[in-house]
């Protein structure tokens, strides 16, 4: 992943279902972009969720896909090495957030406030794109950004990527969510163990390297 010490953590999550009481995620993708929205990175993995996947519709994915990929507490302190210091960003923030918070609350720690340094791509919409689109689809076709395969986390998060890119480019030389990446910076996370290796989703070798280079 990218070397920059500060940045965005743009990620997606595929889940079982949309209640993070109730279900889990199943994928995680991370896409790092420098201040300036050059593309830095990326990473991504399957889960093993530890129930049934919910419908195959949602994420694409079958039991065989995720029967060796690791739990999330396997994976949490390369997630939290991953977001640390940067400001996350996704494509209705809330939703991820409220997930990542549940299953950080599933090993006993706890995740920081990062609502309050976040940027959701699908809020800013109503404010510098026409027409104020909701899906991460129509955003995508609105602002001119690929979108190679929905509800495939890596893909997503690099398809929210270039959305915040296009963002950037429309608010330079000061986007109004500037004084977050200090912000970020400060965020106090918790110590959690979990550094498996990813598994990747069957087929992943077909997508690109990732958000344009800036």
């Amino acid at each position: 992943m990218g070397a920059d010490p500060v940045g965005y953590a743009v990620l997606d999550l595929e889940t079982t279902g949309l209640r993070p009481s109730r279900h889990r995620v199943v994928e995680i993708g991370v896409v790092h972009l420098a201040p300036s929205g050059r593309f830095t990175g990326q990473w991504c993995t399957l889960l093993d969720p530890g129930r049934d996947l919910g419908p195959r519709s949602v994420h694409g994915l079958t039991a065989a896909d995720v029967r060796d990929a690791p739990a999330f507490g396997d994976i949490a302190g390369t997630l939290t090495g991953l977001l640390r210091g940067r400001v996350p960003v996704a494509h209705n923030l809330r939703f991820d957030l409220a997930f990542l918070r549940r299953e950080f609350d599933r090993l006993g720690a706890a995740l920081p406030r990062l609502d309050r340094i976040g940027v959701c791509t699908m809020a800013e919409a109503a404010r510098l794109l026409a027409y104020a689109p909701r899906s991460l689809a129509a955003c995508c076709a609105a602002a001119g950004v690929r979108l190679e395969r929905r509800h495939d986390a890596l893909a997503d998060a690099r398809a929210t990527a270039g959305l915040l890119q296009y963002y950037l480019d429309v608010t330079a030389p000061a986007p109004p969510w500037r004084g977050r990446l200090t912000e970020a910076a400060k965020v106090r996370w918790p110590a959690v163990p979990g550094t498996a290796p990813p598994r990747a989703r069957p087929g992943a070798a077909r997508h690109g390297s990732g958000a344009g280079d800036r």
